[in-house]
């Protein structure tokens, strides 16, 4: 997949985040995690939400896609992406 092959090989640091989100790719990057580095990245398109978490011994990974319209949006995406990003880390970040 184009989205894991162009991050790098660990977790990003913020200005990597910066990065992402002024390109013209996605409308909105952020991560999960209030501290650095981020393992819990939520992607936004116009038409699509992904969830993507880092594992230590299998990379990036895609956790959740939502595809957003009518029925679903953006907000209802992004919960459960990142609902489906803290289950893929254990539940470790939730408050």
């Amino acid at each position: 997949m184009a989205l894991i092959e162009s991050l790098p090989p660990r977790p990003l640091e913020a200005p990597e985040l910066t990065s992402l989100n002024r390109s013209d790719a996605f409308e909105l990057v952020v991560s999960v995690e209030s501290e650095e580095p981020a393992r819990g990245l939520l992607f936004a398109t116009e038409s699509w939400v992904k969830g993507v978490a880092y594992d230590d011994e299998s990379g990036w990974s895609v956790v959740e896609t939502v595809e957003l319209g009518d029925e679903t949006a953006r907000i209802d995406g992004l919960q459960a992406c990142e609902g489906s990003i803290l289950s893929f880390h254990g539940g470790e970040n939730e408050e």
